[in-house]
């Protein structure tokens, strides 16, 4: 038996060397530089405590910051989702323009889709409550803002996991600053936001600190809620920026969130599937939320396309603009389509708040939309009641603000509206005279025809564009169409590479307007600035407003700012709706609100994509009756025409 036992022995010690020869004869010789490059994988903790601590601090000076942490936190047992909903199932999303990356962070990220992705794969630090704004655990299941609020500390959930199974730390937190704050990523909105923070501080595994450098009502919520998605250390700190630039351009890294990131076919589709182990899924605040295994984002270049798609079943849900409000006006009716007459096809009107800037832009750094003369008249060249009227069904109200829908609207602005010889009497001022047209009927100005080129990426629509360009030509001006695809838009819109953009920017219950209209982001390529707007007074109320605490206060200096803003004419105010249209196969449950207006990271729902996926579910019975009815003259249960319904349940909530 000893014996036995013996030879077995030799045999595998046999075999283990001969492995090993045959592997070392197959590894190549590296020099001291290669090896020196080679990325290592495992880090211990002090490591990680060496990299992402202080070097300032001692152990006992740590041990002293922990021990005077006063902890808060919220214990309500808030639960949005619906007890009758159900996990599983598929959803089939149309949407139109394919985001130029799929990256959370850097050049080209800054986008609604792109948002509405990043907060289903990823967490941030707290969430809010959608209804009372309240902070809610989230990655930190406790938090402290110091009395001089010059310092907040967070608590990172042990249970927290990335969907690789590995834990969340505080040095994940760290990693995700140095990331989004580095040069690399060309993309200046989040690296001015967050370089108003020092650089956070990993005081253990679990405890974050994080100081700003100057101390303001919105700094807790920008850091905690707003913009910082962590992500994992252990890829992103073992990468440079300029690898996760390229390597992440159309796929998603792994998070922490409700999804994962499945597969994407650039202009065609991106699908996420349910993380079935993820780990707040037992939660309260997540019960019956997120409920679909797999959400997939159709994409097409047509938003005419869309809707036939929609129409056949191959995309289970659309939001309905601009290019298909006549569908939905003429179309979409159940006169019309025996679809919505017996309810297999669900027509919708969802009444929540959804202020925007809608309008055509104006780059003020060049010729001729650096004088505020040419601007206002080509805002009264726009003949928006005939738009309304004549392509829109009047279901859009005129815009005259840059908050519409918000407190801080300054109800004093100047309503501008269509006016031929004002905006003749201001072209002639500013050198544009009708005595200098050449023979095809332009203006001609220091030998050169007065000539704009637009860039149309919304190409199954251009009435509006096309009727300006009609108006226009009576006054003398060259407006050229220029078809472009979405990510082009976006290239020359980050490079200041245009003269006049249409385009919707999104604003936020509490509004960020530093970004958008302060002159340190008038000449940073990529930014919200896009005017290229440096304005002294505009600057002074913007540093007043960060600092200013007392919510009335900051109504009436964005009060303030929106009445300079709106008399600069950096944009061609068009109009706005106090209603999303949406169509959708009716296989579906979903809450009494049906949608909340904002989602857990204070951002409104501007789409219908994130609400949709955190609150909806397959409900299999219908889906079965749905599909034996197809076709035929059976009614299904109806539903509402619109929503309302939000309202009332903050209303519930507060008794």
């Amino acid at each position: 038996m000893k014996e036995m036992i013996a030879e077995s022995l030799w045999i595998r010690k046999s075999f283990v060397l001969f492995v090993l020869i045959f592997i070392l004869a197959f590894i190549p010789f590296c020099d001291k530089k290669s090896s020196s490059n080679t990325v290592k994988t495992t880090v211990t903790e002090a490591e990680l405590i060496k990299k992402y601590g202080s070097e300032d601090l001692t152990n006992a000076e740590i041990d002293s910051i922990i021990k005077s942490i006063k902890w808060a936190t919220n214990t309500k047992d808030i639960i949005l989702g619906d007890e009758y909903a159900k996990k599983g199932g598929e959803l089939n999303l149309g949407c139109f323009g394919y985001p130029a990356t799929l990256r959370s962070y850097g050049q080209n990220a800054p986008y609604l889709l792109n948002a509405t992705l990043r907060s289903l794969v990823y967490e941030s630090l707290l969430k809010l409550d959608p209804i009372t704004l309240e902070y809610l655990p989230s990655l930190a299941d406790k938090w402290c803002i110091t009395p001089d609020k010059k310092t907040y500390f967070y608590h990172i959930d042990t249970l927290a996991k990335w969907q690789d199974g590995k834990p969340v730390t505080a040095f994940d937190v760290v990693a995700t600053w140095d990331l989004v704050t580095h040069d690399d990523l060309k993309e200046p909105v989040w690296q001015g936001m967050f370089l108003k923070f020092k650089r956070p501080i990993a005081l253990t595994k679990s405890i974050v600190m994080i100081e700003p450098k100057e101390p303001s009502w919105r700094a807790f919520f920008n850091i905690s809620t707003e913009e910082l998605f962590v992500m994992p250390e252990h890829i992103i700190g073992r990468i440079n920026p300029s690898d996760y630039m390229a390597d992440y351009n159309n796929k998603i890294m792994i998070g922490s969130g409700p999804y994962i990131f499945e597969k994407s076919n650039q202009n065609e589709f991106i699908i996420l599937r349910r993380d079935f182990s993820w780990w707040a899924s037992g939660k309260p605040l997540n019960k019956s939320l997120f409920n679909f295994d797999r959400v997939r984002f159709l994409f097409y270049t047509e938003e005419t396309v869309m809707g036939e798609k929609f129409k056949k079943g191959d995309v289970d849900l659309i939001l309905v603009e601009r290019p298909l409000l006549k569908e939905w006006e003429e179309e979409y009716t159940p006169e019309e389509m025996s679809e919505i007459r017996y309810n297999h096809i669900i027509k919708q009107r969802v009444y929540i708040n959804m202020p925007y800037v809608n309008g055509f832009y104006f780059n003020t750094r060049e010729e001729p939309f650096n004088d505020i003369r040419v601007r206002k008249a080509l805002f009264l060249l726009f003949n928006r009641r005939l738009m309304l009227e004549k392509f829109y069904y009047n279901e859009f109200k005129f815009m005259d603000s840059y908050f519409v829908g918000l407190p801080y609207e300054n109800k004093n602005n100047p309503k501008i509206r269509y006016n031929q010889q004002e905006a003749i009497k201001l072209l002639e001022e500013a050198g544009y005279s009708q005595r200098n047209l050449n023979k095809d009927g332009y203006i001609v100005k220091d030998g050169k025809v007065f000539e704009i080129t637009l860039n149309i990426y919304r190409t199954d629509d251009t009435r509006v564009e096309t009727l300006l360009q009609e108006d226009l030509k009576k006054v003398g001006i060259k407006l050229n169409l220029k078809r472009v695809t979405w990510a082009t838009a976006l290239k020359d819109l980050d490079d200041f590479n245009f003269k006049m953009i249409g385009l919707r920017f999104t604003i936020e219950i509490f509004p960020n307007p530093e970004l958008s209209y302060h002159s340190k982001f008038a000449d940073k390529k990529g930014s919200f600035n896009i005017w290229g707007l440096k304005d002294k007074k505009v600057d002074e109320l913007l540093d007043c407003y960060y600092q200013e605490y007392d919510l009335n206060k900051r109504i009436k200096i964005l009060r303030q700012l929106d009445s300079i803003i709106v008399r600069k004419y950096l944009t061609v105010l068009l109009w706005y709706e106090d209603n999303m249209k949406i169509l959708y196969w009716n296989r579906f449950g979903m809450p009494q609100f049906g949608f909340s207006q904002t989602d857990y990271n204070g951002l409104i729902n501007y789409e219908p994509y994130w609400p949709v996926i955190a609150f909806w579910w397959e409900d299999k019975d219908l889906d079965e009756k749905l599909d034996k009815v197809k076709g035929t003259k059976t009614k299904l249960p109806g539903r509402s025409s619109e929503l309302r319904t939000w309202e009332k349940l903050k209303e519930r909530y507060k008794e």
